[in-house]
């Protein structure tokens, strides 16, 4: 699947704390799964998520970071967002707009064809659950 046409990357250009609460939040959760804390991958998403009542998501987002091995997320602190990092936003966002096929090309930058489906299933899960804790994405594509 070519990956050419698809959308600028707009949270390239932002700083993480400009992001919307939505968007920043799962930024957040995703560096803490990264991150080395006491709680492990999912126990550190879920103290994130916490804050906005929606812990529960985190079992839905380990299996999607697991699926992306080019996933690089930064540091918890970090200011700048990674292309990933934005890929991975904006992937989350097109499915709760409804529109898969771009987010499977946006997936496609994160992993190799079979890994990118292979993660759909996930991402998809994942977008219906925030959703569903009325954490919805701002329309960005």
């Amino acid at each position: 699947m070519a990956t050419r046409g698809l959308p600028t990357w707009p949270h390239l250009n932002d700083s993480a704390d400009d992001l919307p609460e939505a968007e920043r939040l799962l930024l957040d959760a995703a560096r803490a799964w990264a991150g080395p804390g006491p709680a492990g991958p999912v126990g550190e998403a879920a103290l994130v998520l916490a804050a906005a009542g929606v812990e529960g998501v985190a079992l839905r987002l380990d299996p999607l970071l697991r699926a992306l091995p080019g996933l690089q997320l930064g540091c918890p602190l970090c200011l700048s967002i990674q292309p990933s990092e934005a890929a991975l936003l904006l992937a989350i966002g097109a499915v709760q707009q409804g529109r898969r096929s771009m987010a499977l090309g946006l997936l496609h930058r994160l992993a190799p064809p079979l890994g990118a489906y292979r993660a759909m299933p996930a991402l998809i899960h994942l977008a219906c659950a925030l959703r569903r804790g009325g954490v919805s994405f701002a329309p960005r594509l």
